[in-house]
């Protein structure tokens, strides 16, 4: 049960993250869970720097967290960009948070 969930989160953060670096145009926010995801992927600098290799045109992606979580649904619209683009989210680990999303800082150029 342990190994399963932590390979769904890891799973999920890998396709918000390239969603991220693909389309950064679009404004997108991961929840709490998977968010752990994405910070073991930034944490493994081999990992992440080969995701903004192949993903990012090879510029690193900062990563710029703000404290405060937003609740306006961006998680959800996030999930449902995540799936517009063929992605096979985990609907329920997307479900969890809702509306509960942690945003980044849009003051940092090319922050998740």
């Amino acid at each position: 049960m342990v190994r399963d969930m932590a390979e769904r989160i890891l799973g999920n953060a890998v396709m918000y993250t390239i969603g991220c670096m693909e389309h950064p145009e679009v404004h997108l926010g991961v929840g709490k869970l998977v968010d752990i995801g994405v910070h073991q992927l930034i944490l493994d600098t081999p990992v992440w720097w080969a995701l903004c290799d192949a993903y990012n045109e090879g510029r690193y992606k900062h990563h710029a967290p703000f404290i405060e979580r937003r609740r306006d649904g961006l998680c959800l619209r996030t999930a449902d960009f995540l799936k517009s683009i063929g992605f096979a989210i985990d609907e329920e680990l997307w479900a969890i948070d809702g509306t509960d999303c942690s945003p980044c800082d849009n003051k940092v150029p090319d922050s998740h």
